[in-house]
């Protein structure tokens, strides 16, 4: 949940195992675009329109999860080897 902005709860942590198949899910009380670093996803969210990554986890290494426009970090992802 991202409210004006800024990450409810802070920045998240998510571990997961390569091959698995991940959705990242982001609801927003603003209009922004998230995007998967590393992974080069991008999906738009906007209050009322949550945005929704889907994807197999097939490149190990930690990548970020943004807020596009704004540069607001929202998570930390972990693939695993």
């Amino acid at each position: 949940m991202v409210e004006d902005g800024r990450p409810v709860g802070g920045i998240r942590r998510v571990t997961v195992e390569e091959g698995d198949n991940v959705v990242l899910a982001v609801v927003a009380t603003v209009s922004d675009q998230v995007h998967l670093h590393g992974y080069d996803l991008m999906a738009d969210v906007a209050p009322g329109s949550p945005a929704t990554l889907v994807f197999t986890a097939t490149v190990a290494g930690r990548f970020e999860v943004e807020l596009e426009e704004r540069g607001i970090k929202l998570a930390d992802l972990e693939v695993r080897p």
